[in-house]
């Protein structure tokens, strides 16, 4: 569950999600996992993303920055 300024709402877990609209994770049981950095873009390594956080700048995202990703947001769109 995330908070936003409406008050609480729900996100499904194994969903994926950006960072206020950038960067790109997945919301689990254990945690975020980091793929694509919102602060740096950098694709994330394998061992930093399982850990939720950047391996290039160490960046830690925080569940208040946390979205779901938009069906329309042509960069998250299936190749």
């Amino acid at each position: 569950m995330t908070r936003d300024n409406a008050g609480f709402r729900t996100i499904s877990q194994d969903a994926e999600i950006t960072f206020r609209g950038r960067g790109r994770g997945l919301l689990r049981d254990a945690g975020l996992r980091l793929d694509v950095c919102p602060l740096c873009s950098q694709a994330n390594t394998p061992r930093g993303a399982e850990a939720g956080r950047c391996a290039w700048c160490a960046y830690v995202p925080s569940l208040d920055d946390v979205e779901p990703v938009r069906a329309e947001d042509p960069s998250h769109a299936a190749e």
